[in-house]
């Protein structure tokens, strides 16, 4: 839980600094959702290295077992076994060159839906 959590946020500032600007903002806004802040121009080329990044890092905390098969297998209460994929990310984007925005509530509601959608285009 909170290793996998200074593992995202270490993996999100390393990609920042490497493909952001100083102006750039990282943020954990709480459980485990961060937000950047970045320019329109380095959004997608972020985005892409993160997700990227995680999904071959994120397996060093795995098992070496769980590593080979690709997966966890987690009992269910009936004493079967089921297996689970591996963690992923899901990153929402959301830019006022896109939309309109009102106020911060609609920026944050925005930003869940489009990382909500994230998530569910990965399966």
């Amino acid at each position: 839980g909170d290793d996998v959590l200074r593992f995202t946020a270490m993996l999100l500032s390393e990609v920042v600094d490497e493909l952001g600007s100083t102006s750039d903002f990282i943020g954990h806004s709480g459980g485990d959702s961060f937000i950047i802040i970045t320019k329109y121009e380095s959004a997608n080329a972020i985005r892409e290295r993160i997700k990227r990044r995680f999904a071959e890092e994120v397996q060093t905390h795995y098992n070496f077992i769980d590593r080979m098969q690709g997966y966890i297998q987690v009992p269910k209460p009936d004493g079967e076994t089921t297996r689970v994929p591996f963690m992923t990310i899901a990153v929402g984007m959301v830019s006022p060159r896109e939309q309109y925005f009102s106020d911060i509530r609609e920026i944050t509601e925005m930003a869940s839906e489009a990382r909500r959608l994230d998530a569910v285009s990965q399966g």
